[in-house]
């Protein structure tokens, strides 16, 4: 019967010292506050691209093909990066990238593009004028 009680004992000791305080102060969060912290939390390199995405989103269609561009000479530089979120804040429609993994430049895929989506800089991109323009960039659609 001591052992049980010792073993009992044991148990104890062990799930108080494993016990953590997060466990109580998980239910005091200030959940807006939170939820916007993990919303910008994987924009953290470029808080603008978030804003800049979402006026795109809003100003074109679910079925308008957009080019992404930004001015990037390597893939993962950063290219990798804007192009992986512009998938993911424009999901639904056809996103097109302008650079393969090996950092090559593929202007012939603005062929397929109604519009392009310029972060970081304003190109001129031959068939395309401004349509829109924010902090993060600009909006270039093909011309009618």
């Amino acid at each position: 019967m001591r052992v049980r009680a010792w073993a009992f004992v044991a148990a104890l000791l062990i799930a108080l010292g494993a016990f953590e305080p997060f466990y109580l102060r998980v239910y005091r969060f200030d959940r807006a506050r939170t939820r916007a912290m993990l919303i910008a939390l994987p924009y953290r390199k470029s808080p603008s691209l978030r804003p800049f995405l979402q006026e795109i989103s809003k100003r074109t269609d679910r079925t308008d093909a957009i080019a992404i561009f930004a001015p990037l000479r390597h893939w993962e530089d950063g290219y990798e990066y804007v192009f992986g979120h512009a998938s993911y804040v424009l999901a639904g429609r056809p996103v097109i990238p302008l650079m393969d993994m090996q950092s090559r430049v593929h202007p012939e895929n603005l062929a397929e593009a109604k519009y392009v989506a310029a972060y970081g800089g304003e190109p001129s991109v031959p068939g395309f004028v401004p349509v829109w323009r924010g902090d993060g960039g600009v909006l270039l659609q093909r011309k009618r």
